[in-house]
């Protein structure tokens, strides 16, 4: 153990907390439901349960603070007084602070700071330290750097854990110093500032305003997930919902049945009288309910078969055990004569598979549990869908609640879809009203999802959003039932999936327009649309951090797709189509550029930052179209625009583009694949005998100008650039 230092001189300290006898949520502004106990501020456990406001992202564990947990109690001190300031940042008392935080921080951020209240503290009471001006510096890099590691798991090595993770650990360390007018039981040194003041980011070199990191969910994962949820959603879930309103309808007087007696023995003999005329089955039980009996139980001809459901059948509640006894030989020689079979959709109704469009009944005959079962997770298939095709947060998500949908006209004759909730992030505690306007998918999803959940209005819709797990048990179910194969459903590899990296894939997924499932049956443009709506009504709402995102992914990617087209014509794979030209004549004088700050400043040609540069106006004039790229820098010359008579937009209309006409249009080899699906789409309806002569006829020319544009990109891409 170090030794002590000797004790500085103390700065003058209060003798009484500036919050003693004080209501803690009154001193923060925070509302209680009406008759809950009052949290005191000298109380060492805080219970905030009763909040209010709390919004679905607070789990119960965050509004119960435990202050004990730290060992030394004038620190206990130490840390109330810092938290309460971080929730009353105008009070009287912490506007005296010079150096105190004034935006208001909400209790789940107290929260985890008084977790690292908590383990800082701690820490220093095993080092043998009682009183804060005894920390030094070097007990405070120590500790960062034991904290810098994670926790040790069996079998794996530990790792330095990410910047941005332990800005929180060393901002802690430094709250004190903010605070020091106003703790009362204990302070650093006076003059003391752990690493001499400098920001918890710089300390562990955490940097702002960097890239988006969050990775896309990759292309192998998405494309069959979202396969799958869709056809859950479309083909699936509707008979889901509806056997799901049946079996709720026949439960739900079962509640006040009366149990089966000896009166009413002959009540049962009639339903099985009835099933030997009829040849039909036994009712059967679900299959975890079959196992949970066998596995209890042990087996027997009957383990099968659900003793509740022919009670209801018969009009009463349950067997006792002299009716059983009295109807058991003649149940066992009826499931001898008729088998026994679960109760529900025994006759489906057929469905198309997804991968042949082979009619098969939609489900097996199923049991009340394993419906329900699959009715949870055709809402995890809904969830999937409405996180991957609108770009909401997780928190949003969470304030999606039964009876959300908003859907309106529109003066161009369609319907807007909207998703009403609260918008969490960034806002005062609790949140405010906000709406994300979606596509008419997720509006249909978040539909079938309420039927589903069957909870009132203004309950919580998808409960929680832990989504990686939910699909993993979404990927198992779909295998242990056989349902994969019986749909024709790809496979889900296993793989990460999380509403940021949904978010972050719908972003870039706008931006780019790759191929794919998400562009072949999803409308990006529709969503584009629909975000740029939402984002216009409310400028400050949810939509507008995404909105941002989705717009700059869409520049970096222009600007990828300029650098490409220069790199290519370095390399003499020139564009085709009417606008080769001039996009040439614009690269020649980059080149020109490039090659004359070579002679003067040779470093610069290693720099991709400097084409980029010089790229850049080029880049912002590039509109990507299905099937061509449009350089829209003189509006004057676009077809589209002379089409539609509005000669002064300022964006071109890519639904009116005719690329192998626009003076402004190019063709490239990555847009080769898009012409020969036109190619063979065309063939295909030339060799039907339903296709009339007349528009056989009118597909010819567009058959040969498909073909005229791929001939001119191998010609262009093969051949040498003219001087």
């Amino acid at each position: 153990m170090m030794p002590r230092p000797p004790a500085p001189a103390a700065r003058p300290r209060r003798t009484v907390s500036a919050f003693a006898g004080l209501d803690v949520c009154e001193t923060a502004g925070l509302r209680l439901a009406p008759g809950a106990a009052r949290v005191l501020f000298e109380q060492d456990r805080w219970v905030l349960s009763a909040l209010l406001d709390a919004h679905r992202m607070v789990k119960d564990h965050e509004l119960i603070w435990e202050f004990t947990e730290i060992l030394n109690p004038r620190w206990r001190t130490v840390a109330k007084e810092i938290l309460l300031a971080l929730l009353a940042p105008q009070h009287e008392a912490v506007l005296a602070c010079a150096h105190a935080i004034r935006s208001v921080r909400s209790p789940r951020t107290c929260f985890r700071f008084l977790q690292q209240f908590t383990d800082w503290f701690n820490w220093l009471t095993r080092q043998g330290i009682t009183r804060l001006d005894e920390v030094t510096q070097h007990l405070c890099e120590r500790y960062l750097e034991e904290r810098h590691w994670s926790v040790p798991t069996p079998g794996e090595p530990r790792r330095r854990l990410e910047p941005d993770t332990m800005a929180e650990v060393a901002r802690t360390v430094q709250l004190p110093v903010l605070y020091g007018e106003l703790l009362s039981s204990d302070s650093y040194a006076e003059g003391f500032a752990p690493w001499e003041g400098r920001s918890a980011s710089a300390v562990v070199g955490a940097k702002a305003g960097g890239p988006n990191r969050v990775p896309p969910v990759p292309d192998h994962v998405l494309q069959p997930l979202l396969a799958t949820c869709l056809y859950l959603v479309d083909v699936v879930g509707p008979h889901v919902a509806d056997l799901l309103d049946e079996v709720r309808a026949a439960a739900g007087p079962g509640q006040d049945l009366p149990r089966v007696t000896k009166e009413r023995v002959p009540a049962v003999r009639q339903v099985l009288a009835r099933l030997r005329a009829t040849g039909e089955p036994l009712p059967g039980l679900a299959v975890t309910v079959v196992g949970r009996r066998v596995g209890r139980y042990g087996a027997n001809p009957l383990s099968h078969m659900s003793w509740g459901h022919l009670a209801r059948m018969a009009g009463v509640g349950a067997f006792n055990e002299y009716a059983r006894e009295q109807v058991l030989p003649e149940i066992l020689e009826l499931a001898a004569e008729v088998g026994i079979e679960r109760p529900w959709a025994r006759q489906a109704a057929l469905i198309a598979r997804a991968d042949n469009g082979q009619q098969v009944p939609w489900t097996h005959p199923v049991g009340e549990e394993d419906l329900q079962l699959m009715a949870n997770y055709v809402v995890t298939a809904c969830l999937t869908l409405t996180s991957a095709l609108s770009g909401m947060r997780t928190s949003e998500l969470l304030e999606l609640s039964v009876g959300c949908r908003r859907s309106r006209s529109v003066p161009s004759g369609g319907i807007r879809y909207g998703l009403a909730g609260r918008l969490i992030k960034g806002k005062k505690f609790g949140g405010v009203p906000d709406e994300w306007v979606v596509i008419e998918q997720v509006d249909r999803a978040v539909a079938l999802a309420e039927r589903l959940v069957h909870r009132p209005p203004g309950a919580a819709l998808f409960g929680s959003i832990s989504l990686s797990s939910r699909v993993n048990n979404l990927r198992g179910w779909l295998e242990r039932t056989g349902n994969r194969e019986h749909w024709g459903l790809p496979v889900i590899p296993p793989g990460p999936t999380s509403p940021r990296m949904l978010r972050r894939t719908l972003a870039l997924s706008i931006a780019e327009r790759p191929g794919g499932l998400l562009a072949a049956k999803i409308a990006l443009k529709h969503i584009s649309v629909a975000t740029t709506e939402g984002y216009a009504a409310r400028p400050g709402g949810s939509q507008r951090l995404f909105h941002a995102e989705m717009q700059t992914a869409e520049e970096e990617h222009h600007m990828k797709l300029t650098v490409q087209a220069f790199r290519d014509a370095q390399a003499g794979i020139l564009p085709a189509g009417p606008g080769a030209r001039g996009l040439l004549d614009a690269l020649r004088h980059v080149d020109a550029q490039l090659k004359d700050a070579a002679r003067t400043d040779p470093k610069v040609l290693a720099d991709d930052r400097h084409l980029e540069s010089l790229l850049r106006k080029l880049a912002k004039a590039l509109h990507v179209g299905p099937a061509n790229f449009c350089w829209f820098r003189d509006p004057s010359k676009a077809l589209c625009l002379r089409l539609a008579g509005t000669p002064d937009a300022k964006r071109p209309l890519v639904g009116l583009c005719d690329s192998a006409r626009c003076p402004q249009a190019t063709h490239h080899p990555s847009q080769r694949p898009v012409w020969i699906g036109t190619i063979t789409t065309i063939d295909a309806l030339l060799d039907s005998p339903r296709i009339p002569k007349g528009e056989k006829t009118r597909l010819l020319p567009e058959r040969e100008r498909a073909a005229r544009v791929v001939a001119e990109i191998d010609a262009c891409a093969t051949a040498p650039e003219a001087a």
